[in-house]
């Protein structure tokens, strides 16, 4: 993760339901069997981007 990105906040679900994030591999919740989501900072560019 770049040092000038905000930290990812840590996810609030059960351990079991955490995984790597799919962009910058901070600890985030994971959905569905094998799941790689997006952290809300890596997942902003993209809503960003998608909006448009």
């Amino acid at each position: 993760m770049d040092a000038d990105r905000p930290k990812p906040p840590a996810p609030t679900c059960a351990p079991a339901r955490v995984g790597p994030c799919a962009g910058c591999g901070h600890p985030t919740k994971r959905y569905g069997h094998g799941g790689n989501p997006l952290c809300v900072v890596c997942r902003a560019p993209v809503l960003a981007r998608q909006a448009k």
